[in-house]
């Protein structure tokens, strides 16, 4: 069974691949935050595999998995429930092979930058790691939340507070990280 899961998550990942260099798939992502990334919002991308056919089940896992397995494959998120996937054709890739076992990697969105501070630790590396799973794991409990519809006051309120707060703490991390370079700039 998992042998057939696993290939269906790569035959689901060539699509998505094929789909992300499409020019007329792909749109502009955001001027602003993302300049020059032009993507496919994950919703869509979920949307488009089920009318291929694939069960939403494999879909949703292969879709929050892809980032993870092949690097090529990046994510951007414009507010919690509204992400983009994209890809950096000359990402260092390492194709993973099918190993779940292998755990998220560190994205390579993020160049080690050599510099000192918070942000040159490993920890911080760690948080900001762990942090992206949080994201992932709130995007993917969304996600099924949508399968549960319609749901009550109180999933909703929940649901509300956890996104905002996660998003707040994504801001919070890149912010500090910008800051933090910035202030080695002027002590250049």
């Amino acid at each position: 069974m998992a042998n057939t899961k696993n290939s269906q998550a790569a035959k689901i990942r060539k699509q998505i691949i094929a789909w992300l260099q499409d020019e007329d798939k792909i749109e502009v992502v955001s001027e602003q935050r993302f300049p020059g990334i032009r993507g496919i919002r994950a919703v869509q991308l979920r949307q488009m595999l089920g009318e291929q056919g694939y069960p939403q089940t494999a879909v949703m896992g292969a879709v929050s998995a892809a980032p993870s397995i092949d690097h090529r494959i990046q994510k951007a998120a414009l507010k919690p429930r509204e992400v983009y996937y994209y890809f950096v054709a000359d990402a260092d890739v390492k194709p993973a092979k099918d190993h779940p076992a292998t755990g998220p990697v560190a994205k390579s969105a993020r160049p080690a930058r050599p510099g000192v501070g918070l942000t040159a630790t490993p920890a911080f590396t760690a948080l900001h790691t762990a942090n992206d799973q949080l994201d992932q794991a709130v995007d993917d409990l969304l996600t099924a939340a949508q399968s549960q519809a319609p749901l009550s006051d109180l999933e909703i309120d929940f649901l509300t507070d956890l996104a905002t707060q996660t998003a707040k703490q994504s801001e919070l991390l890149q912010k500090f990280a910008t800051q933090e370079r910035i202030a080695q700039l002027r002590h250049h």
